[in-house]
């Protein structure tokens, strides 16, 4: 399957400056790497777009998560090949409360 279009929603990019800004508290080559890790497997999931779990509570579309460095959530959906990444979440939060 051929690459998707990528578009990082402004609540999915907002969720990653939060992050970068907690993890740079404490340690800026560690916030570096796991904004590298979201984007490495952001590229994956756009040339593999089904590899992530499927949201069941979402009807109205093929909603998925796919998990990163084991503590953090990449929501996304496919629509006319373009990738949406919806949000990108702690492991503790949820998606219907932020």
């Amino acid at each position: 399957m051929p690459n998707l279009e990528i578009i990082i929603t402004s609540s999915a990019e907002k969720d990653m400056q939060n992050i970068f800004d907690f993890i740079a508290s404490d340690n800026v080559t560690k916030a570096l790497e796991i904004i590298d890790e979201f984007e490495k497997k952001i590229e994956t999931i756009a040339m593999f777009p089904n590899m992530g779990f499927r949201k069941s509570y979402f009807v109205e579309r093929d909603v998925r998560e796919c998990i990163v460095a084991k503590h953090y959530q990449i929501i996304y959906y496919v629509k006319d090949d373009i990738l949406y990444i919806q949000r990108i979440l702690t492991g503790y939060e949820n998606f219907f409360h932020n």
